[in-house]
């Protein structure tokens, strides 16, 4: 007679331990569908089989959280399958908790793979993934620029800054000297940036610049007055076709999608049988999630 052992994982065989074989008992019937050759079994308990598929499934989780006694996991799988077995027993899966439980279930499983399958047999053209990506490129910034600011409060200050630049003080020294922005102590170098990661106004005063240019009036922006030396730019290095290819194949594969399951919508027979103070309370709370965003 085989004698439970302690788990390595918990005393309570109804704890954390049973869903994670539940878990695995799934992933071994996959497993053994794919590769029967390979699965074997490795106990039975009152007449019902338990799988190696399912016990490596089971130790390489064990492993992962330092634990891989073989023999406290086949303990852990026995010790299951007696108390599945002792459930079977009772009404539970006539519940109607249960039964809805199961459907949920089913429902979701039977979606995620039938939506992946469908979005993975969609043959995606080259041309279309390079349309995609030159889209996106033209999108991205293809100047990067490095400058030095110096922020003060007021358009006066500013003023006089730019006067006592273009009388020959260094910008970095007078940067430390008076700028309130973070930048000071360095100078007010900003390093290397693209422009759209600035304000706008800041960012086009920098594009209107050329390499060792000071800009000849304050730029005003929700900060202060800046005053911007631009020490150098150059062309942005851009992602390659190659590099993007996963992420574009992914979102034209969804855009393909999302347009099936309209023409899937259009052919239903819809019939909306939501009461009117229902509509009205969702439309309310779409209202409101709008103002969020």
């Amino acid at each position: 007679m085989y004698t439970l052992k302690k788990s390595l994982l918990a005393t309570s065989i109804l704890g954390l331990s049973i869903s994670m074989v539940g878990m695995f008992s799934l992933q071994a019937e996959e497993k053994a569908e794919t590769k029967p050759e390979a699965d074997v079994v490795i106990a039975t308990v009152n007449g019902d089989k338990i799988m190696k598929s399912t016990l490596d499934g089971y130790m390489a989780i064990l492993k992962k959280s330092g634990k891989g006694d073989q023999d406290a996991a086949v303990n852990d799988l026995v010790a299951t399958e007696i108390a599945l077995q002792e459930a079977k027993k009772t009404d539970i899966l006539e519940r109607p908790e249960t039964k809805k439980a199961i459907s949920d279930y089913t429902r979701n499983i039977l979606l995620k793979t039938w939506t992946k399958e469908k979005v993975d047999s969609f043959d995606i053209k080259d041309d279309a993934i390079k349309a995609a990506y030159d889209e996106r490129v033209t999108k991205l910034a293809s100047k990067e620029f490095n400058a030095r600011h110096i922020l003060v409060k007021t358009e006066d200050e500013a003023k006089a800054v730019i006067k006592e630049v273009a009388d020959g003080a260094d910008f970095a020294k007078v940067a430390k000297e008076k700028s309130t922005g973070p930048s000071g102590s360095n100078g007010g170098s900003l390093g290397w940036f693209k422009a759209q990661t600035m304000v706008p106004a800041f960012a086009n005063a920098v594009k209107a610049m050329s390499k060792g240019d000071v800009s000849k009036e304050p730029v005003k922006t929700q900060f202060g007055y800046h005053v911007i030396k631009l020490e150098d730019s150059r062309d942005a290095k851009l992602p390659t076709l190659e590099s993007l290819k996963p992420q574009l194949t992914r979102v034209i594969s969804q855009q393909k999608m999302l347009a099936f399951m309209e023409d899937l919508k259009k052919g239903a027979d819809i019939k909306l049988t939501l009461p009117e103070e229902k509509k009205a309370e969702a439309k309310t709370e779409e209202k409101a999630e709008e103002k969020k965003d």
